[in-house]
């Protein structure tokens, strides 16, 4: 069910309007391809609405000011640390249905996909087993730009 500007996740009632707007679209982009989970889903539609406002001059605060870094990434494939099985972790790229890893250790997991996170200037989702969402970050390069 796609979300609206009355009815939407209760993670983005803090955000500012206009971002939490552009979440939303985001979020129901990501819900018709129906390729990931949808607290990832979420997160995803969050950060990269959070990335449009500030490439905007718009901070989480919801007002305009001037802008000392942009964002200069295009956005690569971020990567998933899941639970798989009863003991093991996998690594799973963005929009993907298979695994691309499998791992008996958690912290190797993490080491693939934060190593191949950065190389593509995305990010990277650890989950707990319980499936929530432990940890995010986030691999973007800034640059300054005269004002």
């Amino acid at each position: 069910m796609p979300w609206t500007k009355t009815d939407y996740p209760v993670s983005m009632k803090n955000l500012p309007a206009p971002v939490r707007n552009k979440a939303i679209e985001i979020a129901n982009a990501l819900l018709k391809e129906d390729k990931m989970e949808e607290g990832i889903l979420i997160a995803t539609a969050i950060s990269r609405a959070k990335d449009w406002a500030a490439n905007r001059g718009i901070n989480i605060d919801g007002e305009e000011k001037k802008i000392h870094h942009v964002d200069v990434k295009e956005h690569g494939e971020d990567r998933y640390v899941i639970p798989y099985g009863e003991k093991e972790w996998a690594v799973k790229a963005e929009g993907r249905k298979k695994v691309e890893y499998i791992f008996r250790n958690k912290r190797k997991a993490v080491a693939l996909a934060t190593s191949e996170a950065k190389k593509a200037n995305a990010a990277v989702t650890i989950q707990k087993r319980t499936g929530k969402i432990e940890k995010r970050i986030s691999f973007n390069p800034r640059r300054k730009i005269k004002n």
